[in-house]
């Protein structure tokens, strides 16, 4: 019978533990984002798994059953994949995984080999492999390994981040459901915890010194049930049209057409005589095929034409629509924040950053401003 002691970081370990089975069964039963959770779901389970050596050694279990050492719960190699592989789905909701994205994991296939190989041997092989191989090559060499590659799927999954936040900015009227920020949130965390790792490999490779408290996997470890409550909370993410959602020719800066000045003056007539801003949820493709013109069209003219996003185009209106309810007296009758969802905003906190980026003061401020001109 083993004997656990009740301690602050027995505790910490289990509730990770078991807060993290609790996400994996409703990420696996979540209808949104139904793709790109199955890679998160993986990832936290695996995370769990792994989280179980810190559980062993903070419970002094391993000094209890020496045969609990090299069970096969160790994939770390398949972390940096998995977040890059959930992100890219994230972004792509067209993305389908392909026999060539197997060599991703093929470390992690080799790691889980090689311990699920060690399950099956006695107490002596293992203990002469932990003496002769793992301790003084193999261990610091998992470790490291994880830590770049890590390192390196964060950087790849922020270059991804960015560019759909490029892409939405040009495709869609309101962002703050699909924007991703709290996912680049957590991956730029992630960077910085990879930095414990690595006053961790420090210790380890030049000074030779391990240190035993479980701050950097339980550091993770909460970031990684972050990633989960984040997903959960994520709206579904859907594809705008036929095209790819990163696509290198919709992308506006690679089109080198001449401009339809015509087309250009019915674009800003249109938008403001039909008042199509007013849909909160309107998008490039919506606006495009109100003016029977192709998406890549229209964003051509808005962003070169007119030196804005298709996002910061359509604001423009709703912004220009407060201001002329504010002057019509609707304060009368609606709050600010009421004026501007019938002006096409949807987000309290988006009306407000957008109307003071456009004409320099809060909204409130503007209020006043226009009330003590009476």
């Amino acid at each position: 019978m083993y004997q656990i002691p009740f301690n602050l970081s027995t505790v910490i370990v289990l509730a990770i533990i078991s807060q993290g089975l609790f996400v994996v069964i409703l990420l696996l039963f979540k209808k949104a984002n139904q793709k790109a959770n199955r890679y998160l779901s993986v990832l936290i389970f695996i995370f769990i798994l792994w989280l179980l050596d810190t559980f062993f050694r903070v419970a002094n279990l391993y000094g209890q059953n020496a045969n609990l050492y090299f069970l096969p719960i160790y994939y770390s190699f398949a972390f940096g994949p998995l977040i890059f592989f959930y992100t890219k789905a994230l972004t792509h909701p067209d993305f389908q995984f392909k026999r060539t994205h197997l060599w991703h994991f093929l470390p992690a296939l080799f790691q889980a080999g090689l311990y699920i190989f060690l399950s099956f041997k006695g107490y002596e092989y293992r203990r002469w492999f932990w003496l002769e191989v793992h301790k003084p090559f193999t261990y610091d060499f998992e470790f490291n390994i994880t830590l770049v590659s890590l390192i390196i799927y964060l950087v790849l999954s922020l270059r991804l981040l960015k560019k759909y936040q490029v892409w939405i900015k040009e495709h869609f009227s309101e962002i703050s459901k699909i924007n991703l920020q709290w996912l680049r949130v957590i991956n730029i965390l992630f960077l910085l915890l990879c930095a414990t790792w690595l006053v961790d490999a420090i210790l380890r490779e030049w000074f030779t010194i391990y240190p035993s408290n479980p701050f950097s996997s339980l550091s993770i470890g909460l970031c990684v049930l972050a990633l989960g409550a984040g997903a959960l909370l994520q709206e579904r993410i859907t594809q705008s049209g036929k095209e790819s959602l990163i696509s290198a020719k919709s992308t506006v800066s690679q089109i080198d057409s001449v401009l339809d000045t015509t087309l250009l003056e019915k674009i800003q007539q249109v938008m403001l005589s039909q008042e199509y801003f007013l849909n909160q949820e309107l998008t490039l493709k919506d606006f495009s095929e109100f003016l029977n013109e192709s998406p890549r069209i229209i964003s051509e003219h808005i962003n070169k034409g007119l030196g804005k996003t298709f996002i910061d185009f359509v604001n423009e209106y709703r912004v220009a629509k407060v201001k002329e309810q504010i002057q019509q007296g609707a304060l009368a009758q609606y709050t600010l924040y009421g004026i501007a969802m019938e002006s096409g905003f949807n987000s309290k906190a988006t009306f407000n950053r957008v109307f003071k980026s456009t004409t320099g003061m809060s909204p409130s401020e503007y209020q006043k401003e226009y009330q003590n001109k009476d």
